[in-house]
């Protein structure tokens, strides 16, 4: 079959088009040219000419394409595939639906939602505010590649902690922060490595345990994450997002703040904390105790095997269309 995913968010994209060539399917990934990301939303309606010619062009690119199945992330996109008028299914990631009703582009996005062949959604919260526009909306776990994030042994310069979600207020940097400030005070000699860029960057520069990295490569990740003992994830959401997914896959405890067992059959083992002084107990608690860490590590790793493993999703997809070729 002929898949084309169009745009790619935390390279969710780019692994299902990954696993569905696996499978033996044609799949072409499709980029916007997100003009005017970084600004406010107020002065995101000055961009809408540019953005709607390339909506256009998106548009054409699905016409030409004589796809089978075409699967478009994040909800205001949908609107390409209105604009072509061709069956789509539609994938939503976070902040595209979150309190949809007070977002600029809310009534594309319902638009969108409500025509959209299927719906897809990647992260548990975002049950509720799709269901009340789709209730037919179904979660599908994000697909992690679990043959290049895999387990590695730590070396014998390991690092202790990694944080590996963005130093952003909405992974919830407040509370990492202040885990991190009290484990200079309580465990100076422990180690914390941080990727600059977000709103806490500054104040993370300014504490002495914790090491800033620039931007890092995506494929350096599972490198990056088998030097250390334990990764730090998002502690404000209640979900989590690939990162976490990641470094789970890749053996490594990690600490994050999950409140959506339920999404699963079986819960994820997360070393579950939200507060400052609950993630700087989880550190210290694992860093003192290498044989939890051992086993949140086998636990962890077995855990994204059964619910993440790209090629399940993959398969997931291909169910879907398959069902709608018929």
């Amino acid at each position: 079959m002929r898949f084309v995913q169009v745009n790619d968010i935390a390279s969710v994209a780019s692994e299902l088009a990954v696993a569905l060539r696996r499978r033996g399917h044609e799949v072409d990934l499709l980029y916007p040219r997100l003009y005017g990301a970084g600004l406010s939303p107020l002065w995101k309606l000055a961009v809408i000419p540019a953005r709607f010619a390339d909506w256009l062009r998106l548009a054409w690119r699905l016409r030409r394409g004589n796809y089978d199945a075409v699967h478009i992330h994040y909800a205001y996109l949908g609107i390409v595939g209105l604009i072509a008028r061709v069956p789509y299914v539609l994938h939503c990631h976070g902040d595209d639906v979150r309190d949809v009703s007070r977002r600029i582009w809310a009534p594309v996005i319902r638009l969108a939602i409500q025509r959209a062949r299927h719906v897809y959604y990647s992260t548990p919260d975002l049950a509720e505010p799709l269901h009340a526009i789709r209730p037919d909306a179904e979660f599908l776990p994000n697909p992690i590649d679990i043959e290049r994030f895999h387990p590695a042994p730590l070396p014998g310069d390991a690092e202790d902690v990694f944080v590996a979600c963005a130093l952003a207020e909405n992974k919830g940097v407040g509370n990492i922060l202040a885990a991190c400030e009290q484990l200079e005070t309580e465990r100076p000699a422990a180690r914390i490595t941080a990727v600059a860029g977000g709103s806490g960057t500054e104040r993370a520069n300014g504490l002495a345990n914790v090491l800033l990295l620039m931007h890092q490569p995506r494929e350096k990740l599972p490198a990056l994450m088998a030097r250390h003992r334990i990764i730090i994830g998002q502690v404000h959401q209640g979900a989590v997002g690939m990162v976490e997914l990641e470094a789970m896959a890749c053996g490594r405890p990690v600490i994050a703040y999950f409140t959506y067992d339920a999404a699963y059959d079986e819960p994820p083992p997360f070393v579950n904390a939200h507060s400052g002084p609950e993630i700087a107990a989880a550190v210290a608690r694992l860093l003192d105790d290498a044989a939890e860490r051992e086993r949140l590590s086998d636990e962890g790793r077995g855990w994204v095997e059964r619910n993440h493993n790209a090629a399940h999703i993959a398969e997931r997809i291909e169910q879907l269309a398959l069902r709608f070729a018929r």
